[in-house]
């Protein structure tokens, strides 16, 4: 049995453990989970939260936030993932914050958190502004303009936080929102509260930002269909029907999808999730695809 609902990685002598969002410990180097005295799972998992409380910030609303990182503010991007971190100043952006990196070095750091190429795809971050830390989330393209002389990046690129939207729309892109999730650390406990339409969504959203730890967050830990890896992005998608419910633990949601492959060609298909419930007070998980 091995973990795909990860939460934490534990080093107890030089020896790894995976726990996760189930609260079940697993090894991390074979098919095994360990059942727990009621004491130590509840040491584990007092643990496990404070050290979370230190590496996820809160989701603060945009509101509160562009009046402490104004413009012409500097602050500290934290990627969450990796841990690099650079430094921005915010030059614009009344629905978000538009920033750019202060120097050439802290364009050279960004562009290594995107692998060495610029990219419109989402990334959870924390946002350090005077000693507070707020759940954030960046895309990796420069656009537009920009003001700072010898940082070699050609004009600026976008932080979202809580409730902020982009410049064509008033609500928030879904995007960004899994992202801030993650980066408050919440997003586990909205999947788990999710519907099972909501669950394809977070689904279909880690798909089009290639981010493959959440996609396998929604599932049972089942084998993803090969033909997923040549999804480059997911332009548009749209629930055909209501889902099909067969009973209180089995459902299919039924979704029309137009995708991009990596090779830039455009597919419109409908695809079919399958998911189960172990009990009506459990959470969802995706099961099969149909594609």
């Amino acid at each position: 049995m091995h973990p795909h609902w990860v939460r934490a990685t534990l080093t107890v002598k030089q020896h790894q453990f995976v726990y996760d969002h189930d609260g079940k410990l697993f090894a991390s180097d074979k098919p095994l989970q360990y059942l727990l005295p009621a004491d130590v799972q509840q040491r584990i998992e007092e643990f496990v939260a404070h050290v979370e409380s230190v590496h996820y910030a809160k989701a603060i609303p945009w509101e509160q936030v562009k009046n402490i990182f104004g413009r012409m503010e500097y602050a500290t991007v934290i990627d969450l993932e990796t841990g690099e971190r650079f430094h921005v100043q915010r030059r614009a952006g009344s629905r978000h914050a538009d920033v750019q990196p202060l120097t050439r070095t802290d364009t050279q750091t960004m562009k290594k958190i995107y692998q060495g190429k610029w990219s419109w795809k989402r990334r959870a971050i924390l946002v350090e502004v005077n000693g507070v830390y707020f759940a954030a989330s960046m895309h990796g393209m420069p656009h537009g303009a920009g003001a700072i002389a010898g940082n070699d990046f050609p004009g600026h690129f976008c932080i979202h936080f809580f409730g902020s939207s982009t410049h064509r729309r008033k609500e928030p892109d879904p995007s960004h929102s899994l992202m801030i999730q993650k980066a408050s650390g919440s997003l586990a406990t909205a999947m788990i509260g999710a519907t099972a339409e909501e669950l394809v969504g977070y689904f279909l959203t880690a798909l089009h930002e290639q981010d493959n730890h959440v996609v396998q967050m929604t599932t049972d830990g089942f084998t993803l269909p090969a033909r997923l890896s040549n999804v480059a992005s997911v332009r548009k998608s749209e629930i055909i029907i209501p889902s099909d419910e067969r009973g209180p633990l089995l459902s299919e949601v039924h979704v029309h999808l137009a995708y991009f492959t990596h090779d830039n060609r455009e597919r419109n298909e409908e695809w079919t999730f399958v998911l189960r419930r172990s009990t009506p007070w459990d959470r969802w998980r995706v099961i099969a695809i149909d594609l």
